[in-house]
């Protein structure tokens, strides 16, 4: 009988790079290298600027030319129907360039620490082996900075 595997391949760019720490033997991620890895792609995503409006971004039909996510300067931590559109972009972003995940959800909320800031919670799942294993983000939003991270 074959043994069940409960590891996911490593992303062809990840192997590319060589040297994943995530990686226990180079060609597969096991739970907590998976977490990382796409950590690390959210942070890509998330960080890269396409030339879209965010309505375009929403409603039209990005391609792999439009990678990243769309200038979000315009959005305010304070606005409820922004806080909205916030989490719909990233939604979006993750639904066309994180094929890795789904059943994404993503709720925004305004940073009490900081007035122009917001934090986005993201939950989604994921296949690790056969199994499908929820995962979580927070990421951090700046109104000021078009640049999100994940935060820890």
């Amino acid at each position: 009988m074959a043994k069940t595997l409960t590891a996911s391949l490593v992303p062809f760019f990840d192997r590319l790079a060589g040297g994943d720490p995530a990686s226990f033997d180079g060609r597969l991620l096991d739970g907590a290298g998976l977490q990382q890895s796409l950590e690390r792609d959210l942070q890509r995503l998330f960080n890269v600027r396409n030339a879209m409006t965010v309505q375009e971004f929403l409603t039209g039909d990005p391609t792999v030319l439009d990678y990243g996510l769309p200038d979000t300067l315009t959005l305010s931590a304070q606005s409820d129907q922004d806080l909205l559109a916030w989490s719909r972009v990233i939604e979006r972003g993750i639904a066309l360039y994180e094929p890795r995940l789904a059943h994404v959800r993503v709720t925004v909320r305004p940073d009490p620490a900081r007035p122009t800031a917001a934090r986005a919670a993201i939950v989604a799942a994921v296949r690790l082996g056969e199994q499908l294993c929820r995962v979580d983000f927070e990421v951090a939003l700046d109104a000021r900075v078009a640049m999100m991270k994940v935060a820890a």
